[in-house]
């Protein structure tokens, strides 16, 4: 195998074995999973189908504020 990958593959390990790493690495499972599962799930979005970080952007940029808006709709019905 490429020495190159093993040896960043091994430093990647030890940085998530660390106390901090492992916060990091619980914090992220906490924050992000469930907002891209919702994106998933409730909005359909499963893919990208652009090309170009500029339209990427965009597109991921139309998609959150949809989920936003949506999340603010049920919060003011609530209320």
């Amino acid at each position: 195998m490429n020495e190159r990958y093993q040896y960043l593959k091994t430093k990647e390990y030890q940085a998530l074995l660390s106390s901090k790493g492992r916060q990091i690495f619980a914090k992220r499972k906490i924050d992000m999973k469930s907002v891209f599962g919702q994106i998933k799930v409730c909005l359909g979005y499963k893919r990208c189908y652009l090309r170009g970080k500029r339209k990427v952007r965009i597109d991921m940029g139309f998609v959150l504020m949809v989920n936003n808006l949506l999340k603010y709709n049920k919060r003011k019905r609530r209320n």
